[in-house]
């Protein structure tokens, strides 16, 4: 992502802290001096990311985790491609493929490409990542694809 603010930002600067577009809409709000902003359901997702434009670290943000939830099949089929859920933290990004229940991990800092799955290599993260992405899920109340057998 590159972002600019007038008399904010610096140039020439690099931060490797990530945000979700769910950080978008409170960032924004916090941009434009929105105070206490109501919001249908009352629950605002994500975190505002105004604190990394001005060239700060963000310590909470680095061990958050981030989620993605595709409940739905919406087109061709292939590597990659189907409902699935998956989580980010620190390094690693775990992705569970509703079709079949299968996982792939990643160490996104020696693989940024996702082309070699360390699910059996790495199975204690696997196993952590997961618990916490079924947690989130949970919490969420995340709705999932219904299985029809054909």
């Amino acid at each position: 992502m590159i972002g600019y603010w007038p008399g904010v930002t610096q140039g020439k600067t690099l931060c490797s802290q990530p945000v979700i577009i769910e950080d978008f809409f409170p960032t924004i709000l916090e941009m434009a001096g929105v105070k206490n902003p109501k919001q249908i359901g009352g629950v605002i997702d994500g975190q505002s990311f105004v604190s990394l434009l001005r060239g700060r670290r963000d310590a909470a943000r680095e061990q958050r985790p981030l989620f993605w939830h595709f409940p739905n099949n919406w087109g061709p089929r292939g590597p990659g491609i189907g409902a699935s859920s998956s989580i980010r933290l620190g390094d690693w990004k775990l992705i569970r493929y509703h079709e079949d229940d299968r996982m792939e991990l990643f160490n996104l800092v020696d693989d940024l490409g996702e082309q070699h799955n360390r699910s059996e290599s790495h199975s204690a993260i696997c196993d952590r990542l997961a618990g916490r992405l079924s947690a989130y899920l949970s919490s969420v109340h995340a709705q999932f694809p219904v299985r029809r057998s054909e």
